[in-house]
This record gives C-alpha cells, structure tokens and sequence, in this order.
C-alpha cells in the first residue's frame, strides 16, 4: 500500500467533514474548475457499468447513477469513507480498497477518478490494475495534479498564500536560488482546510505520460481546465489566478 498511511487517517477522521464539505458545492476548486471539465467529458453512460476510483464519501457515484449507469462500483482506500458512502448511499456497492490493488471479478465500460491519481507512488502498478478491469475500447477518465502548479514551491500563513517555481539569480556574485521543483518525482506533506494532514506524489509530466504509455493506454484527450467564468462571481481571486495558472490537468485513456 503506496498511498501514504496518515493520508489514509486523516480521510477516515475527516470523512463527515470531507462529505459535508463536498455536497456543500462550496469547495470553488471542485465546483467551479475540476467538476465541470470532468463532466463535460462524461460519455453516455445509460446502461453503462461504471468503476468509480477513489469514490470518496460516494457523491460522485451517485451523480454518475443519476446519469442512467446500469452499474456504479465505487472503491476507496479509507474505511472511514466508505463506511459513509454505504450509509448516505445504499443502493450503490462500494469496497474498501486499493487503487493499485484492484480484486474485482468483472469488466466495466468506464472507469472515473476524481484527483486521487497523486496519492500512489506507482502509477504503472496502479494503471495496469486499472487496465485489467476495463472491457476491450473502455474509457480512463481521470484528473489529477498539474505539475507545473504542485510541483512549485507553496507557502501559506494568515496573511498571505504564495505559489512560486522559478529561480533568482544574482549577476554579481553568480549565486542562484532555485525555488521549487518541477523535475523530480518526490513525496510533499501538506495541511488543507487547515487541519487536513495529508501527503501526494508530485511527478513531472513526462514521467506521466511515460508511465501512460508503457500500461498500453491511448491519450485520446487531455485537458488543462480554466476556471468556469461562474468562478468570478464567487471568488474573483480564485478565477483570476486560474484563468491563467492550471490547477489540475485532465487525461482520458483508451485501452487498445
């Protein structure tokens, strides 16, 4: 189990928090950024089965239910969440497990996972589970970290949050400070929400791509999603940073 064990913790304490905070459509990187460039690429789903990875406390796959999927499977690491998803929804199966150890006896039509692909430290492990539980011309839909975003140097503190990747250079002395890292793979601990202990992966974007590639997947779209205009009505900040910065990047794979 690669995913980080606090991670792992903290989602199962925070799993009422972590519901409430999601069906409250307040979190405006959710709502007014990653959800409607994700849903935007949802096929038909009528009468589709459907693997929903890293499902959370379950409202994802409820919508996709809602959308007329003949089967939602749901799947998470965390206890705590599952045990919240069977209990806000029951009429959809869901199973305590690990992304980079899928034990499903079945095939499904589409797969769909919502910024869960930066907790695992393997993605070939955790690509090629996902490959042998697709049907032959199924869809991998997935978001996930930006890396040019993650990958720089995140500062926060009550009066100010900072976000830098770059570097100076004094032309006197030839001394250079570098600030953040783009290129190397690396584990980053980090606070959300203020309370929220966590750790991802950040992994440049040719080593993504790479490890896409290598499972035998095809890149039949990707996407680095602007802010909704909606965003600038409910957080002019928010909309005008990511109006020009990515936050999170969007693949769809095909298996061939």
């Amino acid at each position: 189990m690669s995913t980080d064990k606090d991670t792992i913790d903290s989602y199962g304490n925070y799993a009422e928090q972590w519901a409430k905070r999601m069906r409250s459509h307040e979190n405006i990187a959710h709502e007014y950024l990653e959800k409607p460039a994700m849903y935007k690429r949802l096929p038909d789903l009528k009468g589709k089965s459907v693997l929903t990875i890293g499902c959370g406390t379950g409202e994802e796959c409820e919508h996709i239910k809602s959308l007329g999927a003949g089967k939602v499977v749901g799947i998470d690491i965390s206890e705590g969440l599952i045990e919240y998803a069977r209990k806000s929804y029951p009429d959809i199966e869901f199973h305590v497990m690990d992304m980079e150890q899928i034990e499903l006896n079945e095939k499904f039509d589409f797969v769909y996972s919502s910024l869960v692909m930066h907790y695992v430290e393997s993605w070939k492990k955790t690509l090629n589970n996902i490959y042998d539980v697709m049907k032959d011309d199924a869809i991998f839909l997935f978001s996930t970290h930006h890396p040019a975003t993650w990958g720089a140097q995140r500062t926060r503190s009550e009066t100010e949050r900072i976000s830098l990747l770059g570097y100076k250079k004094l032309k006197k002395n030839q001394e250079c400070e570098v600030i953040g890292d783009y290129l190397n793979t690396r584990k980053i601990k980090d606070v959300w929400f203020g309370n929220f202990d966590v750790s991802y992966y950040h992994r440049p974007l040719e080593n993504i791509i790479g490890d896409i590639l290598s499972s035998g997947f095809k890149i039949v779209d990707f996407a680095e999603p602007k802010a909704v205009p909606a965003a600038k009505e409910k957080d002019k900040i928010f909309y005008e940073i990511h109006d020009k910065i990515p936050l999170f990047m969007i693949f769809a794979l095909k298996k061939k």
